[in-house]
Order: structure tokens, then sequence, then C-alpha cells
């Protein structure tokens, strides 16, 4: 695995060295000794999706949750402090262990120091019933996101439309201990208490509010809209991030009004045909066509650089004997995307990514799909870096800064491509 990594790095001489190596743990996740996880740190909290390679049972039978987050630098390549999500696999490549201090190692030798995320100050803070903070709203993003998983399901599993790279539900199930007294519906007072709490923090930079999807899409615009007035009501010093489903236009001034600076309807994956293969509940209820409509209308709301779509980045690889749609080349699959950055870009739209992360109990967990290789991901990254430079646009507002060493975006390395 080193010497495969290093002559990746002499391939790319135009990319971070950091971004490369991200890019390839986010991939194969990461290993915890025992002894490392004797350390003081945040937690990880079990928010949305797992993102775990292994299974939650294997991951629950270790004595310790592992850190929220870890950030490398040093070592023999001299890197750059580098922010990762952690992401548990017995089987990765990558370790984490003590040496003297925290290094991270592959095939065994020592290749960066390692931090692990350390504990916010409001964690261990008691709300209403004795609920704390952090089972609420836990930090994501070293600290500078406040992270709100409102409904902590998704409709579209009850029809059997889930998206197909996604485990919220099992991670509901799988999970829900760690939020004693919190069932799927957080109530609204204790987000907004909960939020209050954090942003005493002075490394609290802004809130998410986020959560799986209300079939009926109306329903679902008033569920959040309601989030976030009891929270603005409260806290209007931090910039307010909204996740749904692409909500009618109508709607969103009512957003924007309320307090929302940053929108993401999130898109996952440009293809036609495998926006409907994978995403099957957002194709049957809005449709692809429609998505795009409403996220590009959305930026007369909330202003250039405010509207950014997510995309799992790598999906439109995915192949297996039960799913033979993907992509089975690098830079056909790079095209696609690339083809959507650009007609978003030039439209006013700033989409952003997450790195697959190939959950079991996903169905592309349980069909045993294949994760694209490493190089899939730089070449969409050079594309993302080209197109923003043509299109003159912003980095995606909400996110934080960008730049190696600078970005700290844990579940992707794009934003640490440059300045």
């Amino acid at each position: 695995m080193l010497r495969s990594l290093l002559e990746i790095m002499d391939r790319y001489p135009d990319l971070p060295r950091e971004v490369i190596l991200k890019e390839s743990i986010l991939l194969n996740g990461l290993s915890f000794s025992d002894s490392a996880l004797q350390a003081s740190y945040q937690e990880k909290a079990y928010y949305l999706f797992t993102f775990d390679p292994d299974d939650p049972e294997h991951v629950k039978g270790r004595g310790r949750v592992v850190p929220q987050e870890v950030r490398i630098s040093g070592g023999p390549l001299g890197l750059r402090a580098t922010v990762i999500q952690s992401r548990h696999s017995s089987r990765s490549p990558f370790r984490v262990d003590l040496e003297e201090n925290l290094k991270l190692f592959v095939d065994g030798q020592p290749i960066a120091d390692v931090e692990f995320v350390p504990r916010p100050s409001y964690y261990g803070q008691a709300l209403r019933d004795g609920i704390r903070v952090e089972e609420v709203a836990p930090a994501i993003y070293w600290g500078e996101t406040a992270d709100v998983t409102a409904y902590r399901i998704c409709e579209y599993w009850n029809v059997n439309q889930q998206c197909k790279f996604c485990d919220i539900n099992e991670n509901f199930r799988s999970w829900g201990h760690l939020r004693k007294g919190l069932g799927a519906v957080v109530p609204r007072e204790l987000v907004a208490d909960a939020v209050e709490v954090a942003s005493r923090d002075p490394g609290v930079r802004r809130y998410l509010i986020t959560g799986g999807t209300i079939r009926d899409g109306l329903k679902e615009a008033e569920f959040y809209l309601q989030y976030v007035k009891e929270v603005e009501e409260r806290v209007s010093s931090l910039p307010a991030r909204l996740n749904t489903q692409a909500l009618r236009v109508e709607v969103l001034p009512r957003f924007y009004e309320a307090g929302v600076d940053y929108y993401h309807p999130n898109l996952e994956v440009w293809d036609e045909k495998l926006f409907a293969l994978i995403s099957p509940g957002k194709n049957l209820n809005i449709g692809r066509d429609e998505w795009i409509r409403r996220t590009v209308e959305a930026v007369k709301v909330f202003g250039v650089g405010n509207v950014s779509p997510n995309f799992v980045a790598g999906i439109e690889m995915a192949y297996s004997p039960d799913f033979p749609h993907g992509f089975r080349k690098v830079e056909e699959a790079v095209k696609s995307t690339a083809s959507g950055i650009e007609f978003l870009m030039s439209r006013d739209v700033t989409p952003k990514f997450d790195t697959w992360g190939l959950e079991p109990r996903s169905w592309f967990g349980i069909h045993g799909v294949s994760l694209p290789p490493l190089e899939y991901y730089l070449e969409l990254y050079r594309a993302y870096r080209d197109l923003r430079r043509k299109y003159g646009m912003p980095w995606p507002r909400g996110l934080g800064e960008a730049g190696p060493g600078v970005s700290r975006v844990p579940a992707s390395g794009f934003m640490d491509v440059e300045f």
C-alpha cells in the first residue's frame, strides 16, 4: 500500500500529498489499537450514517467508541495538518497506534503524527430530562459545526425506495442506544437548548439541521422550518446550514427569512440513469430534472455560493453482479460527474462532495458492490478545481476555510486541494 501511494503521489504532482493520503484513508477506513484509544478525545457521534466499513456489531464490540475525527501531520512526507473523518475498519492497511505519541502506520511503517479531535467544552452538559448536549448537537468539522439530526430515519426505507448507498435507518437501529431517551424525532425545544449551549463554545462557527426525508415535501418543509425558527429565536449569532430534499421553490424564502444561510439539497449522483437506480425514492417522489431545477432556483433565494448540493463521490462507479450499472472506467465516471459540476457552476450553484463509504448494512453493502479506485477521486478533484477556476466560483460557503493544511472538511479532500 505505501509503495502504491508514493507512486500515485508522483503521478499527481499538481495535487497535495495530503489529499491523496486522505482519500485513501477515507476509502479504506482506519483501525485503532486499544492503547491508542486510551487518549482523551471527542468520541464519534453516530448521527446520520455510520460511514464505517465494519459492521456496527463489530464496532460496538470495542471497549470504547473511536474518535469523531483525526488530524494527521508531519512524518517522513512532511504533511500539513489534515482533518479526516474516522471510519472504523479492522481490515484497513491504515492503523493508529501509540508509539511514544499517536502515529499513523501503513504497512507497519509510521507515516504521520496523529491528533484526536479534542472534546468540546460544551460536552457533558445536561439538558432537560438529563439528556446530554452531545446527544443532540455533536460537533463535526473539528468542532466548528454543531450537527443536529432532527429526524433520524428516512421514510423512503418504509417503501423500499431508500438510496442504495445509505444506512440511516440501520444506523439508528444500531446506535440509538447512544442517545438515551431520544427517539427518531428529536423535540424542537431540545434542539434549541443544545444549539444554544454549543454556541457558547468559541470554536463553534455554525450549526447544521439535517435528517432523513419525509415523503410529503410540504410536510418536510414545515417540519424542518419549525426547527430553524425554534433555534433562531434563541441563537442568532451562528450561521445555519440546512440539509433537506430539494424543496419546492415557493417555500424557500420562508427558510431564508427564518435564518438559513446555506442550503444543501443533496443530489447524490449526476447521471440520469444512475440517479433513478441509486436514489429511487428521490426519483419517484420529485424526479431528477425537477430536483435540479429547484436547486438552481434556490440560488435566487440564498445567493451564489450558498446552495451546495452534495454528491456521494464514487457511487457512479458502484458495480456488482446485482448492480451491473456503474461506470467501469474512471474517465467515463469523472466525465459524467464533471458535466454535472459544470452545469451547476454555470448556474451559480457550488456542489460539494462526501467520499463514499461502503457501509455493510446499506443496499450496496449487502449486495457486495465495489468501490472506485483512488485515482477516480484525484481526477474528479482536478476537474472540480479547473471548473471552479473557469467559472470564478467561490468554495461552498458554510464549510469553513479551504486549502491544504487549512480545511476542516472531514469526509472529503476536495477542499484540501487549493486555496
